[in-house]
């Protein structure tokens, strides 16, 4: 996950080394929610020595990764982290040129007679359409959404502007908010187009797991079927979220079935599919999907997860050939 600190966040310093410590544990425990179990980097639009910024006075970002008052498990998540100190050539083309050709100020100063400072790692943010990270130095900072105003250049030198929505997160809390946004935003993209199932259901029901053959599974099912897998999969995603956050101390599975043994012995061997590991496991509970489809999945116990090895046509049983 690529996400793009705000240089304007680092204006304004804490008012003390407690505070500064209380700025960085709420911004990785931000980031760590919203990563989940991706890799983070964070990109900085300026040419400025990350590591030098001011959390307070006299005490930067370097020191507080030496500070052993500091959180140490934040500490320990921030050295997972990569960062890249400027734009380079590993950055899209298409997305550098357009960086080029445009400005972005704070939305609420535009009509003034003074934009003031341009708002460079806010403006990448929406470029790479990811997320910004801020010190809560400011009320702008501590909403998860920032208004700006774009300007930019159009290939005939014509100039155009609009208004546009960053997503942000600087404290605790936040991190989960955001990733909540931007898994409806998914969803939503998914619904208006149900063929792309297949190539986005890892991004839209992240607390899933999927078994290496499902991809194959679905292809070729009609749209109208593909928009009730989705229904499905968005309630098992829902179970899972609940029972990984502790909000359940067991799964609540609601409408699912359990195979019976005379059709485990008879067609078990249907039921067994390769896991996301490539492994062979038996899935013996389904959910249906109308009358003709079926999503088979297992209970992974020690992971907190649910793991689905088959979707597609009503497998046959001991009442149904």
């Amino acid at each position: 996950m690529r996400l793009v600190f705000n240089e304007l966040s680092a204006v304004m310093i804490a008012s003390s080394r407690h505070e500064g410590r209380e700025w960085m544990d709420g911004l990785m425990r931000a980031t760590a929610t919203l990563a989940g179990d991706e890799a983070v980097e964070i990109i900085t639009a300026g040419d400025r020595g990350f590591f030098d910024m001011m959390l307070s006075d006299g005490y930067t970002l370097s020191d507080w990764l030496g500070d052993r008052e500091a959180d140490r498990d934040q500490k320990r998540f921030f050295g997972r982290i990569t960062t890249k100190i400027g734009l380079d050539e590993d950055m899209d083309q298409t997305v550098m040129d357009r960086f080029y050709l445009s400005e972005f100020f704070l939305d609420d100063h535009i009509e003034t007679a003074r934009r003031g400072p341009e708002a460079r790692g806010l403006g990448l943010a929406f470029l790479l359409d990811t997320v910004a990270l801020s010190l809560p130095s400011e009320e702008h900072w501590r909403s998860i959404r920032v208004r700006l105003r774009h300007l930019w250049l159009e290939a005939d030198g014509s100039e155009k502007e609009r208004s546009v929505d960053v997503f942000n997160i600087s404290k605790a809390g936040h991190g989960e908010s955001v990733g909540g946004e931007l898994l409806r935003r998914e969803q939503t993209e998914l619904r208006a187009n149900p063929l792309t199932l297949a190539d986005r259901m890892r991004d839209c029901f992240p607390h899933l797991s999927f078994g290496q053959d499902v991809d194959d599974q679905m292809f070729g099912l009609p749209v109208d079927v593909l928009k009730l897998v989705m229904a499905k999969l968005t309630v098992l995603d829902d179970v899972a979220r609940d029972w990984r956050r502790g909000t359940t101390g067991v799964p609540v599975l609601p409408k699912v079935h359990t195979e019976s043994e005379p059709t485990m012995q008879q067609f078990g061997h249907l039921r067994r599919f390769r896991d996301a590991d490539g492994r062979v496991e038996v899935f013996m509970l389904h959910a249906m999907v109308g009358s003709r489809h079926r999503i088979h999945f297992r209970i992974k116990e020690g992971e907190k997860s649910l793991e689905v090895g088959y979707v597609g046509v009503h497998l046959p049983t001991k009442k149904f050939h």
